[in-house]
């Protein structure tokens, strides 16, 4: 399976791993009501190993920066990495 990097923080999403974390924006402004907010963070829920990147949910966002799934492109293999590779 492929891997999805995050084109703004550059994250990568590895389907043989999964995801378990999430991102948390919660911002908490008024803090003489915290209980109201207690275990309400809005974390999505674990992505199992093995899911494909075209199964994890559209509204899914980078757990580093808040992105959407769509700023995620497949990683390309780095054939010039391997070409410049001196072995003796």
């Amino acid at each position: 399976m492929d891997k999805y990097v995050c084109m703004m923080c550059g994250h990568i999403y590895d389907p043989a791993v999964g995801e378990t974390k999430a991102f948390n924006n919660t911002i908490l402004v008024n803090t003489d009501r915290m209980e109201e907010y207690e275990g309400k963070i809005m974390a999505a829920a674990p992505i199992k190993a093995g899911t494909d990147f075209s199964a994890i949910p559209a509204d899914w966002k980078c757990p580093s920066c808040g992105h959407p799934k769509s700023y995620f492109r497949k990683m390309e293999p780095d054939t010039l990495r391997a070409m410049r590779t001196i072995s003796y």
